[in-house]
């Protein structure tokens, strides 16, 4: 056979020397075997997202709720009952000026949590409702439907019927309009460096819910005007 390199000379096979085999073979057994574990798991990470194979996993649907059915998480389930205009509505926690009114959403929370947790706040059931007609502005307040408690802890097991309460536009929603609400859901996480303790964070929307507004004028045929929060929703 006849040589196609100048020279005429074949290429000759290089030997590795067998002691510089044995540190690194030696060398490779002493690494972790959650190290080939992590190096794997990030080549085929890097690759399924490069191909969008990551997106597609995530991208579950998003279940349509209507009003009265439950949703759950680890934190409350929640069950948007109904969804009221009222002229105004003491004992909410919300007033109005002139040209507004109240829009007024009875929520059926319990806390499935193992210790309580608040009713308002970005992580509490404020923080859950994102509605969709008023551009995800947050409720101006909650309170108990039966005692009018204005933002009140919820115990875990123990179901409490609230009300959330925006001050809008007299012209924004009308009898019969149907409002568009997100139900979102929050990650616990539990600070070990720089903050201690669990909290909530990094809300997703978890459910679609649907819900038709009912007006009830000035609320006076509704409640006994004792300013309990009841007057009006029912």
């Amino acid at each position: 056979m006849s040589d196609p390199r100048p020279g005429g000379a074949f290429p000759r096979r290089v030997r590795i020397p067998r002691a510089a085999r044995r540190r690194v073979l030696a060398l490779v057994d002493r690494l972790p075997t959650g190290w080939f574990a992590g190096i794997l798991t990030g080549l085929f990470l890097a690759v399924t997202a490069a191909f969008g194979g990551l997106e597609a996993a995530a991208s579950a649907p998003v279940p349509d709720l209507a009003a009265g059915e439950e949703h759950r998480n680890r934190q409350f389930a929640l069950t948007v009952e109904r969804a009221v205009l009222i002229d105004e509505l003491p004992g909410s926690g919300t007033s109005v000026s002139d040209g507004q009114r109240i829009l007024a959403v009875v929520v059926t929370a319990e806390n499935v949590w193992n210790r309580a947790l608040p009713s308002a706040g970005a992580s509490g059931v404020i923080g859950a409702l994102h509605v969709a007609e008023l551009e995800g502005e947050a409720a101006t307040s909650v309170a108990r439907l039966d005692d009018a408690t204005l933002a009140p802890y919820l115990q875990p097991g123990v179901p409490a019927e609230l009300v959330l309460t925006w001050a809008v536009d007299a012209t924004t929603l009308s009898d019969g309009d149907v409002l568009h609400i997100d139900l979102r859901d929050f990650t616990l996480r539990t600070g070990r460096l720089i903050t201690y303790g669990d909290s909530w964070g990094d809300p997703v929307t978890a459910a679609h819910l649907s819900v038709e507004i009912r007006d009830v004028g000035a609320g006076a045929d509704s409640g006994s005007g004792s300013g309990s929060g009841e007057e009006g929703t029912g």
